[in-house]
């Protein structure tokens, strides 16, 4: 078994080692051409190796790194980042990070393809948390039985005591609409308005009925609907990328800039 290995490893080596091979990544080398510049990939060649219409193909640009393609496939209302080699033979559909800094480049792709036009959000049903007139806003789409939606409000109520000037708009719906209880908990906390009943539900504390009659819980499951959300917490950012998951309240302030 050792002896088989080191013949590999000899063979590799006396591969590797070739001056043909050198040279096509010596960065001194100024005949060099960059790699894309050597090969091509059409909408036509993406749609037969994935299996899908011309029509879904949106985009293909070099990959994050030499050798693969990313390209932007469009499916149920989404775009995707998909991941096609310079030999056409492989083809990868996953997160690709970055390790020196642990950046998710997939999904910064993902979120920075899929961005929505803020201003066709109507905040009618939103409970705000911090300065109403603040341009430095986000808009939270939250399930108050979900228990990163608990966490996210802890850290929301955190960043506002730091920074009075931002503001984040609290829309809470149920993600199951048949669940009745946390649908007429939602109601309640939109009809207040306050935030009071809003964080009595966060804190597992009894909330009186709601005190208006409206389908603004309705309204808001619609447009979780018509944005693609998902999951919760969701949080719509100023430039229209749609981030989910739990953040830090000093992540959140970040967010805002």
């Amino acid at each position: 078994m050792r002896q088989t290995l080191r013949i590999f490893l000899l063979l590799m080596a006396v591969l590797f080692l070739t001056p043909d091979f050198l040279a096509a990544f010596d960065k001194n080398d100024s005949s060099a051409k960059p790699c894309a510049a050597c090969h091509k990939i059409t909408r036509e060649e993406v749609a037969a190796l994935i299996g899908t219409e011309v029509n879904n193909i949106k985009d293909i640009v070099p990959g994050p790194f030499q050798g693969i393609w990313e390209t932007h496939i469009s499916s149920s209302g989404r775009i995707y980042p998909i991941y096609v080699d310079y030999s056409k033979k492989y083809l990868f559909q996953g997160h690709i990070v970055r390790l020196s800094d642990k950046e998710n480049l997939t999904q910064n792709r993902m979120d920075d393809l899929n961005r929505i036009d803020v201003s066709s959000i109507s905040l009618d049903n939103a409970i705000v948390l911090g300065n109403p007139s603040s341009k430095r806003k986000i808009i939270v789409l939250t399930d108050p039985s979900c228990h990163y939606c608990i966490k996210l409000h802890g850290a929301i109520k955190e960043a506002v005591s730091k920074d009075p000037e931002v503001a984040f708009y609290i829309m809470p719906y149920t993600r199951n609409p048949d669940n009745k209880v946390i649908y007429e908990k939602c109601l309640a906390a939109i009809c207040d308005k306050s935030g009071k009943i809003l964080d009595d539900i966060y804190t597992g504390k009894q909330v009186p009925p709601a005190t208006c009659k409206s389908d603004a819980v309705s309204e808001n499951i619609r447009l979780a609907e018509r944005l693609k959300i998902p999951g919760t917490p969701s949080m719509v950012l100023p430039d229209g990328r749609v981030i989910g998951g739990y953040r830090s309240a000093d992540d959140l302030l970040k967010l805002t800039q």
